[in-house]
């Protein structure tokens, strides 16, 4: 998770290992099919445009419960 690599750990980088796994692709059919995720779709799609720094848009999908979302996936392996 984004949270536990510490300060070694980039935002950007986190961000790029996101979408390189396929996590854009995962919330947006959780949001065609949930409105609760469609906020943090939103997020990720302003991140992913360039309008958002990646500290923030992790700042903001932490806020928005996006750590349930992973939690959710990797209980479901």
């Amino acid at each position: 998770m984004w949270t536990v690599g510490g300060e070694d750990v980039l935002p950007g980088r986190t961000m790029a290992d996101l979408k390189i796994g396929g996590t854009d692709k995962v919330l947006e059919t959780l949001a065609e099919d949930n409105e609760a995720v469609t906020p943090i779709f939103s997020t990720w799609m302003t991140w992913e445009k360039g309008k958002s720094t990646p500290e923030v848009a992790l700042a903001d999908l932490t806020s928005q419960g996006f750590a349930g979302i992973v939690e959710a996936l990797v209980a479901d392996e």
